[in-house]
């Protein structure tokens, strides 16, 4: 490697936020908040350990030794340890990150960057509270420092991973995923008495919230879509499968047949 190129972690710029980690802990930095990188840059060094750096906001300018690169946030930006890197910005414009550094490569095979080269992942805004949150856990782990910290870093250093890879993939908005968890809860407990409470606590919804989202989605309110569910699984027990009405009364939680057997007649005669 040329001369000019620094070798090893450099010390964080006064009054930077950090942690700088132990010789015997995987983890070797950690850094957060707001950075200028115009004024502090980063030299072009080589840490000889992967950086993991989130862009949270801003923009970043990232030069190796191979190329120059403009990375704006909401970014995760992966430097292989072989890799010689400094970090400047073209503006004074405030620039938020989260930073770990972490003795070897990325555990994930996909968050391995080429081999003296770095990795850059678009990431999607609604998911860098759950990055914030677990570089949160790490600082309060390290503080703690206690006989359980090398295998309470290791697990934190996995979830990181699975973060950042859940967030650098479109998932699907976040109302459709509930809809989905609502229709398979509500079809695995047919048979209770008092399903809006017990949805509101499953999807940690209001009761008003609840009754909202499912005007939004069904046109109905949450009881009358739960017992429209419950109405076409008994049809579906006692017409494609031969149940007696009896057995299909007590599956789906009613008290008596006769109950089932009177809203069944109700709902065929209303048709």
């Amino acid at each position: 490697m040329a001369k000019s190129i620094l070798e090893g972690p450099l010390n964080p710029p006064p009054g930077r936020p950090s942690w700088g980690g132990r010789s015997d802990l995987r983890l070797r930095y950690l850094g957060w908040g707001v950075r200028d990188f115009q004024h502090d840059p980063v030299v072009l060094h080589c840490d000889r350990a992967t950086n993991y750096y989130i862009v949270l906001r801003g923009e970043i300018i990232v030069t190796t030794t191979e190329a120059v690169r403009t990375v704006r946030g909401p970014t995760a930006l992966l430097i292989d340890p072989a890799c010689a890197f400094g970090l400047t910005q073209s503006s004074r414009e405030k620039v938020d990150v989260l930073v770990w550094v972490w003795k070897g490569r990325p555990i994930s095979q996909e968050l391995r960057p080429a081999s003296g080269a770095f990795l850059l992942l678009d990431l999607q805004r609604r998911s860098l509270d759950s990055l914030a949150e677990l570089h949160l856990r790490c600082r309060n782990e390290v503080a703690r420092a206690d006989s359980y910290l090398v295998e309470s870093l290791a697990a934190l250093r996995k979830l990181v991973e699975v973060e950042i890879l859940r967030a650098s993939r479109v998932a699907p908005p976040i109302d459709d995923s509930r809809w989905d968890l609502a229709n398979s809860w509500m079809m695995k407990n047919l048979s209770i008495h008092a399903p809006v409470p017990a949805l509101c606590d499953y999807l940690r919804m209001s009761p008003s919230t609840l009754h909202r989202f499912f005007r939004k989605h069904a046109d109905m309110a949450p009881g009358a879509y739960f017992r429209d569910l419950k109405m076409n699984e008994a049809r579906r027990l006692i017409r494609d499968l031969g149940w007696q009405v009896k057995a299909t009364a007590y599956h789906l939680g009613y008290r008596h047949p006769n109950e089932l057997s009177r809203t069944l007649a109700g709902r065929t005669s209303g048709k």
